[in-house]
Order: structure tokens, then C-alpha cells, then sequence
């Protein structure tokens, strides 16, 4: 197709599995000759993926998808497209937003999003139909990224999810699990090797399920271990990774492979027997606690972050407690707190016994509390450690980047940090320590000892 690029911009909501599949649409665009700006500058194209986990996700996307509009009004031909979960539940949709976006997508044609757009700017000043792709797709939908946006690289093997927890929006608009082919993931890996990433984090809407749909319950490890052999990519990472994952065969097939970092996303959510049930998790206090165990008797000094939710419908003093207790028995390096959302069409919308909103907003400020407390002290006991970092980002003479066990530096750069390469560090005074951002200081390691 020949035609005259224009400019495009993109803004993407929500999960990494977004913001990978926003950069596979990315770069086809500015491979056919558009130039990127800034979502707020005026642009010929305008790419929302859209996210509806949470009621303020929803409302965040119907914003950005007027703001997008009103650059329309001043330039008649720009073409706006909404994707993602949002469009895919378009039942919720005021005042027919959606309707007045030229490309409308759902979550498993987000491949064709890019062609339509190309095609569309061919004709942009012909009269055009509205044009909606919110497709319901069984199989993996294969997109394709050589490049990120950041210096570590996010590889998307899977979509969907089979386990409908009684709050969770997401299978309803991303399906059940489909597992990407081995050989794809693989080859993709190489790719982004060659354009020099040296760390590679597996992505999915359920990571942990990779495999499941083909009967194959080793996958995700096997997969790990074969990303391991490719020469040049240095670190590998997961994930949100439910803890009934991590059983002792998949932590001692990973254990003894250096490239698997010592740092894992736990999806936990809560630490109370009674809401788990009700969220419908499929595991109790006492399986958290045997993942946790088991991860650092296999990972001894590997930091452990985890999501947690508060104020679920029914949820008792005791059972906050019980999470509060949660993140002090796991020693938690860093805690994704969110106070609970209802969403219309989940179980748990409906359930009795909701939690008024200020009590919410204080249990989930009591967490935030505990969850700076045991990262400081997480942080604190490796003071004077060395470690090997992945240079994210150099600002005034400083580099910013993370450990194997993923405590966020700050490292005088020097001259020979680069981004996107790995230098060691020695771990700084506590006195430093930023539990905000988990930032601490550091000072890089002379790179002739040991």
C-alpha cells in the first residue's frame, strides 16, 4: 500500500500484556512510515488500549477516548481507534462513545488493528463507515514485537484465563486461556535478543496457566529453560504468578538455572481463609504459606512482591488482620494494594455485606504501612550486598535499575553504565533507603574484583 504517513499516537491502559500488544501494533505502524508524538499533541492517528479491571479503569477509559475525540473535532480526517477490554465489554458505554471512535477492537483482533488503520488513512477523505472488530476468537491471536519501550523486554505467551474469581472482570472480556506456541515464544525471544535486550519478563492475563489448555503442566518451566539456552539474553523474569504454581518441581527445574532471577509476583490477594473462599481463589492461608517456604528454601535470597485486596464484601477485621499478618510472613519486597472494585457482571458485585468505602480506604492506608515496614527491612538486611543490575534509566549522572532480587538503585553512573546493560553494585546505607519508590543508594562495583 502506498500512501503519505502521517503521525500517530498511542496510549495504552492497564497490564503489561496492553502495553505489549499497544507495541506490536506500534511498531507496524511506524514501520509503514508514521512518526510517533505525544498523545496531547494533535496527530493523524490516535490508538487507545483500553482497560475495564477496575471502575476507575472503565472511567479512565472512556476519558482518554473523548480526549482522542476532541482532536477529531479540529482535524476531521485523524482516525481514532479504541481496543481492548473496554471495547470488548461496550455494553457499559454512555452516550454511544464508542460509536463515535472510527475503529473499534476488542481483545483477540488487536492483529488487524494496524492493516485497518493503514487502509483507513489510504481513504481518510472518503465517506467511511464505523468500523467494530470485537471478535471471539478461541485460539491465540498472533502479535509480534522486536523492540519495548523499556530496557527490560515483555514476551506475551498466553491469554485468557479459566479460573472466574468471584470479583475478576478480565475472563469475561479476554476468554479462557490459550497458550502461545513454544516455537513462537522462542523465536520472538531470539528476535529481541538480537535487538540487544538482555532481560526477558513472561507475560500473560494468567501467566502461571501457560500450557493448560494443551494438557501440559511442566510448560511454563520447560519454556523458562529453553529461553535459558539462547545466548545473550541474561535474565529471565515472570509475571504475577498465582502460588499453587510454584510446586516443588517447578521451583527445582528453576532453582538451579542461573538466568531465572530470585524475584517473583505473587498473586496472593488475600491472607484470610474466609475471603479467599469467597473470592473463589482455590487455595488457602496454608498454601500461601507452603509457596512462600518452598520459593526461599529454593531461592534463598529472592524478593517477593504480591498483590493484595482489601475491603472484599464480608470482609471481617480479623480477616484484614490476617492479610496485614500476610505480608510480614512473606517478608514482602513490594505490595500492590487495591481496595476492592465492584464490576458489573462478577459475582461479587451482588454478594451482601459490601464494605462501606472509608473503612476500604483505611485498611488499605494501615497495609500501605505494613508493606513500607517489611520493605525497608527487606531492604535493610542486604545493605553491603553485591548485586548485578539492569540499567533502566540514566538521570543527572545517576543510573536507575533493579537487582536480581528486584530492589530498585540508584547508582552513580560513571562512564561506563549504559542503558540496557548490567553492572554490579554494592548495596548502600539504610539511611537511604526511599521505600516510596524502593529506591536505594548505591555504589557500582569495580568491575576487577571477584
Amino acid at each position: 500500500m502506498s500512501i503519505k504517513p502521517g503521525t500517530c499516537a498511542f496510549l495504552t491502559l492497564g497490564c503489561r500484556v496492553n502495553q505489549y500488544e499497544t507495541q506490536a501494533i506500534r511498531e507496524k505502524l511506524l514501520a509503514a512510515g508514521f512518526r510517533e508524538r505525544p498523545f496531547e499533541e494533535e496527530n493523524d492517528v490516535y490508538v487507545i488500549n483500553t482497560c475495564a479491571v477496575t471502575g476507575e479503569s472503565a472511567r479512565k477509559s472512556r476519558q482518554m477516548i473523548r480526549r482522542a475525540l476532541r482532536h477529531k473535532e479540529t482535524n476531521p480526517a485523524a482516525i481514532v481507534c479504541a481496543a481492548g477490554c473496554y471495547t470488548q465489554g461496550e455494553g457499559e458505554s454512555p452516550d454511544d462513545l464508542l460509536k463515535r471512535a472510527d475503529l473499534l477492537f476488542g481483545n483477540t483482533e488487536k492483529a488487524k488493528i494496524a492493516d485497518a488503520i493503514l487502509r483507513l488513512w489510504a481513504r481518510r477523505n472518503e465517506a467511511h463507515d464505523h468500523i467494530k472488530d470485537v471478535g471471539k476468537e478461541k485460539k491465540y491471536e498472533e502479535l509480534t514485537v522486536s523492540r519495548s519501550v523499556n530496557a527490560r523486554a515483555f514476551l506475551k505467551i498466553e491469554d485468557g484465563c479459566n479460573s472466574f474469581c468471584s470479583y475478576c472482570y478480565v475472563p469475561l472480556v479476554r476468554g479462557r486461556v490459550r497458550s502461545r506456541p513454544e516455537e513462537d515464544v522462542l523465536a520472538e525471544a531470539k528476535r529481541l535478543c538480537d535487538s540487544g535486550y538482555r532481560e526477558i519478563v513472561l507475560t500473560g492475563i494468567e501467566t502461571g496457566a501457560y500450557g493448560e489448555d494443551l494438557g501440559q503442566p511442566d510448560a511454563l518451566a520447560r519454556l523458562a529453560l529453553k529461553l535459558a539456552l539462547i545466548p545473550g539474553i541474561e535474565r529471565i523474569r515472570f509475571s504475577s504468578l498465582k502460588p499453587t504454581v510454584f510446586t516443588e518441581s517447578f521451583c527445582g527445574a528453576l532453582a538451579g538455572e542461573k538466568k531465572i532471577m530470585p524475584h517473583f509476583h505473587l498473586s496472593l490477594q488475600s491472607g484470610s481463609d474466609a475471603v479467599l473462599a469467597a473470592m473463589r481463589r482455590r487455595y488457602g492461608r496454608r498454601e500461601e504459606e507452603e509457596a512462600i517456604d518452598r520459593v526461599r528454601r529454593y531461592f534463598p535470597d529472592c524478593g517477593l512482591s504480591a498483590d493484595l485486596i482489601v475491603g472484599f464484601p464480608g470482609e471481617k477485621e480479623t480477616d484484614f488482620l490476617e492479610t496485614d499478618s500476610l505480608i510480614h510472613r512473606a517478608a514482602l519486597l513490594h505490595t500492590h494494594i487495591f481496595p476492592y472494585s465492584p464490576r458489573k457482571g462478577t459475582l461479587a458485585a451482588s454478594m451482601p455485606d459490601q464494605v462501606v468505602p472509608a473503612v476500604k480506604k483505611e485498611r488499605a492506608a494501615r497495609l500501605l504501612e505494613s508493606a513500607k515496614r517489611a520493605s525497608r527491612a527487606f531492604a535493610e538486611e542486604r545493605t553491603g550486598r553485591f548485586y548485578t543490575v539492569l540499567c533502566e534509566k540514566i538521570v543527572k549522572g545517576e543510573a536507575f535499575g533493579y537487582t536480581e532480587n528486584f530492589l530498585y538503585t540508584r547508582t552513580p553512573a560513571g562512564k561506563t553504565v549504559r542503558v540496557g546493560e548490567l553492572f554490579p553494585v554494592i548495596l548502600g546505607e539504610k539511611r537511604s533507603f526511599s521505600v516510596e519508590t524502593m529506591t536505594v543508594i548505591c555504589r557500582e562495583r569495580d568491575r576487577d574484583e571477584g
